[in-house]
């Protein structure tokens, strides 16, 4: 780990990487080509989840910035 790191700010950039949501979309069009209702369902549980996770990995790092 780099020097002045610490494991909680490790884990805060694991959790911040659950937003690489372009190719879940990129799968998503290719997987539902002729069902509309399933790629509104699924780009919105992609960017819900993409928007949590980034929720989630600032908190962490924002608290383990204060310690």
């Amino acid at each position: 780990m780099p020097a002045g790191s610490s494991w909680r700010q490790l884990y805060g950039v694991a959790v911040l990487t659950g937003i690489g949501f372009t190719m879940s979309l990129f799968i998503d069009s290719l997987a539902f080509e002729d069902d509309m209702v399933y790629q509104y369902a699924d780009k919105l549980a992609v960017l819900l989840g993409s928007f949590f996770s980034g929720l989630a990995g600032y908190l962490i790092l924002r608290r383990s910035q204060s310690r």
